[in-house]
C-alpha cells in the first residue's frame, strides 16, 4: 500500500492531474436487475482508495424477505476492471456492494463505498415492477437503520429528514398499507422524521389498528410488545402481553416475559423463589427439546440460583442443578462457587466441603466437556469452541487437584492428571508442581523424572521443581553437577527457544530513563547513575498486586541465575502502595524467604508513592503492574507487563533479553 500512499500525496499536489482520473464506478449487468436472476457487475476502482490494490474483495448486502443478508462475492480482474457475479434471491428488492482490502472485515486496510454514497441498485420483480419494501430498504440503508452492524460501512449514514420522508412517502404510495413484516422498520424510520410526541401517538394508533386486524402470530406480538416498551407506553405493552400469555402461553416470548417477571430486580431469597417458580413453569429440559436463542435465560437462572444455594449451604439443591445443565453453565457455576472460594485469600474457605462438592461435580463436567455448548460464543467455530471448553476443563481440574492435595487425597489427585488437555498436561507450572508433590507423596519415583523433563520442555517449572530435577540429575551422576546446565538447555525444544526470542525482540524499546535515587530495604540510597556499566532488570510491584506476588518465584530464579555476575543487577521497586509501605514490602519479602534487592518508589508531586513508575508512563501507556523493564546505559531497552503463570518462563524471558543486550556491540 506504499504506492497507494504516494499516489494520494501526488493527487494532493497535482489537482489538475487528479481531475483527469475517472471516479470509481460500478456498472451493473443487465441494467434492470430482476428477482431470481443471475447478475454481474464491473468495478472500476481508478481514483479511489483501492486503485492500486492487487486483490480487492467484495461484499454484497441484499434485502430479501424483510431482512438483510451479507454474502462475500468473488472478484476477477479483466482489462483493469474487477468483475463479479451473484444470484439474486426470488424475494430480493435491493442489492448493495462494498469493496475493501484486507482479511479483517471489521477493520479493513482500505475501503471503497463511493465516498460514502454507496453502491446500490433496486431489484424489480420478474415482470419489471418495483416491489413493496424497496423504498423502505433504501431508506434504511441510507439512514444506517438496518439493524445490522456489518452494513454500517456500505454507506455513510444520513439522518436527512427530507430524504427519509421522501422515500417513505414513495413506499406508502407503493405499498398502500405497510405490511406487518415491514411495520417496525417503517416505524423506526418514521421516528426520524417526526416530533417525539406526534410520533408516539401515530405509532400507537398504527399498532392498535394492526392488532385489531387479528391473525396475530407470536413474532409480531413480541415485536409489538417490545415496541410499546420502547415507546414507554405501559398500557399498550400490558395489553399485548395479555394476548401473548393467552394465545401463546408456552412460547419463547411468554418464557422471556416470565423470566423478567420472576427474577428482574430480585435478590437473595426472593430471587431463589422466583427462579424456582420460573423453572416449574418453563422447565429447562422442555426448552432443550427445541432450543432457541434464549439459552442466556437458563444460564442466568442457573448461575444465580446456584450461588444462592451455595451461600445458604443448601448443598443438595446446589448439586441437583448439575443433573441436566450443559458444560458451559456447569463450568461457570463451578468456577464462581468452588474455584473462587478455593482461591480465596481470606483463609475462611471450608476446603473439606469444597472437595466433597467437587468430587461430585467434576464427573458431570468431564461427561459434557465436548457438548459444544460454547459454540455460539465463538461464532459457531467448533474448533475454537472446543479449545475453550478444554481450557476451562483444565482450570477446573486444577481446582479439583488442589483441593485433593489440600485434603491429602493424593491417590485420587493422581487419577485426574490424565484428563488434562494436550496443552494443559505440562503447560501450567503450578499444576506441574502439584503433580510433583503427588508423585513424591505416593513415592512414584519412576514418574518424577519424565514429569520434570516434560515440564522444562514446556517452560513451566517452579524453583522447587528445578531443585528436584538437579537432585535427580546428581543422583544419576555420582553426586556431580557437571553438565547439568547443558542438560537443562537440551530439554528445551528449538521451536520454544525461537518463540521466546521472537517474543523478547517484539518487546524491545529505546526510551531514556530519568535518573533517580531510591531508598533500599536497609535505608540506604541507591542511585541509578551508578548503573552505567551494568544491565539492570527492574520489577515494579506492590503488596496488593496478586500477579506481582505470584511472579516472585520466577524473579528468584533470575536472581539466583545472575547472583555471581557483577554486570547484571536486579531490583524490585515497590510502587503505588499506601500506609507504611516500606515495612509492608520488607516484611513480606523476608517472611516468604525471597532474596531480593528491594527499593521503595519515591513520593510524587501528587502525594502518591509512584514517582519513578509515573516517569515511565509515556512508555508503558498504562499504569498496570507487574511491569518489568531492563535498563542499559541509562536507556530502557526492554519492557513487558503481566505474568504468564510460569516462573521458568518469566526467568527465561528476562534472561533471554539480558543476553541479547549483553551481546550487542
Amino acid at each position: 500500500m506504499k504506492r497507494h500512499f504516494f499516489r494520494k500525496c501526488m493527487l494532493l499536489l497535482c489537482p489538475f492531474f487528479g481531475q483527469q482520473l475517472a471516479a470509481q464506478t460500478v456498472t451493473w449487468q443487465p441494467e434492470i436487475l430482476k428477482q431470481n436472476q443471475k447478475i454481474s457487475f464491473q468495478y472500476q476502482p481508478k481514483g479511489g482508495d483501492l486503485e492500486f490494490s492487487d486483490g480487492p474483495k467484495a461484499l454484497a448486502a441484499v434485502y430479501s424477505g424483510s431482512k438483510w443478508n451479507t454474502v462475500p462475492v468473488q472478484l476477477a480482474k479483466k482489462n483493469e476492471m474487477w468483475t463479479g457475479s451473484y444470484q439474486l434471491p426470488e424475494n430480493a428488492v435491493l442489492i448493495a456492494l462494498k469493496f475493501y482490502q484486507g482479511d479483517d472485515l471489521q477493520n479493513p486496510e482500505a475501503i471503497d463505498n463511493q465516498n460514502g454514497k454507496g453502491y446500490y441498485h433496486h431489484v424489480v420483480d420478474t415482470k419489471g415492477k418495483i416491489v413493496p419494501g424497496t423504498y423502505l430498504a433504501e431508506a434504511s440503508f441510507k439512514a444506517g437503520a438496518t439493524g445490522d452492524w456489518t452494513l454500517n460501512s456500505f454507506v455513510s449514514a444520513s439522518k436527512d429528514q427530507k430524504m427519509i420522508d421522501s422515500l417513505l412517502q414513495k413506499e406508502e404510495k407503493l405499498s398502500k398499507r405497510i405490511p406487518r413484516t415491514l411495520l417496525f422498520n417503517y416505524l423506526d424510520l418514521k421516528q426520524l422524521t417526526m416530533p417525539a410526541s406526534e410520533f408516539s401517538a401515530m405509532a400507537d394508533n398504527l399498532l392498535k389498528s394492526e392488532l385489531k386486524n387479528g391473525n396475530l402470530n407470536e413474532q409480531f406480538l413480541a415485536q409489538a410488545q417490545r415496541y410499546y416498551e420502547k415507546l414507554k407506553n405501559e398500557s399498550g405493552s400490558a395489553a399485548v402481553k395479555s394476548v401473548i400469555l393467552k394465545d401463546y402461553p408456552k412460547s419463547s416470548t411468554a418464557r422471556f416475559l416470565a423470566f423478567r417477571k420472576y427474577t428482574e430486580g430480585k435478590y437473595g431469597k426472593d430471587f431463589e423463589a422466583g427462579a424456582e417458580d420460573f423453572l416449574k413453569a418453563f422447565p429447562y429440559m422442555e426448552w432443550k427439546k427445541s432450543p432457541d436463542s434464549q439459552e442466556f435465560v437458563y444460564y442466568t437462572i442457573y448461575r444465580n440460583l446456584a450461588t444462592q444455594y451455595f451461600e445458604d449451604g443448601e448443598n443438595e439443591k446446589f448439586l441437583g442443578l448439575f443433573k441436566d445443565i450443559d458444560f458451559k453453565t456447569a463450568n461457570e457455576i463451578y468456577r464462581w462457587n468452588i474455584t473462587r472460594n478455593q482461591m480465596s485469600m481470606s483463609g475462611k474457605a471450608d476446603y473439606k466441603l469444597l472437595y466433597e462438592l467437587s468430587k461430585k461435580i467434576i464427573p458431570y463436567l468431564l461427561e459434557r466437556q465436548r457438548d459444544q455448548s460454547y459454540l455460539t460464543d465463538f461464532g459457531r467455530d467448533a474448533v475454537k469452541a472446543q479449545e475453550n471448553a478444554d481450557k476451562q476443563m483444565d482450570n477446573r481440574l486444577f481446582t479439583h487437584v488442589a483441593l485433593a492435595v489440600n485434603q491429602k487425597d493424593f491417590a485420587a489427585a493422581k487419577n485426574f492428571f490424565q484428563y488434562l488437555s494436550k496443552e494443559g498436561t505440562y503447560g501450567n507450572a503450578d499444576m506441574n508442581a502439584m503433580h510433583l508433590r503427588v508423585l513424591s507423596e505416593l513415592k512414584d519415583d519412576q514418574a518424577i523424572k519424565p514429569l520434570l523433563e516434560n515440564s522444562v520442555a514446556a517452560n513451566a517449572v517452579t524453583p522447587e521443581m528445578f531443585a528436584k530435577l538437579k537432585e535427580v540429575y546428581k543422583s544419576e551422576h555420582k553426586g556431580e553437577e557437571k553438565g547439568y546446565e547443558q542438560y537443562i538447555a537440551g530439554l528445551m525444544p528449538s521451536n520454544k527457544k525461537n518463540e521466546m526470542r521472537a517474543h523478547v525482540m517484539s518487546n524491545m524499546v529505546n526510551y531514556p530513563l530519568t535518573p533517580f535515587s531510591l531508598e533500599n530495604a536497609d535505608g540506604k540510597m541507591v542511585n541509578s547513575k551508578d548503573w552505567a556499566d551494568k544491565i539492570v532488570v527492574i520489577d515494579f510491584w506492590a503488596t496488593w498486586c496478586r500477579p506481582c506476588i505470584e511472579a516472585f518465584p520466577g524473579m528468584q530464579l533470575l536472581v539466583d541465575q545472575y547472583a555471581k555476575d557483577p554486570q547484571i543487577g536486579i531490583y524490585m521497586i515497590g510502587t503505588m502502595q499506601t500506609g507504611d509501605y516500606k515495612a509492608k514490602s520488607v516484611n513480606y519479602v523476608k517472611s516468604q524467604g525471597f532474596r531480593f534487592n528491594l527499593l521503595h518508589d519515591a513520593i510524587s508531586s501528587t502525594g502518591e508513592q509512584d514517582q519513578v513508575f509515573k516517569s515511565l508512563l509515556p512508555l508503558f501507556k498504562q499504569s498496570s503492574i507487574p511491569r518489568k523493564i531492563i535498563v542499559k546505559n541509562g536507556i530502557v531497552r526492554y519492557s513487558s507487563e503481566g505474568y504468564s503463570g510460569s516462573p521458568s518462563q518469566l526467568s527465561n524471558e528476562l534472561s533471554t533479553a539480558i543476553e541479547i543486550l549483553r551481546a550487542e556491540k
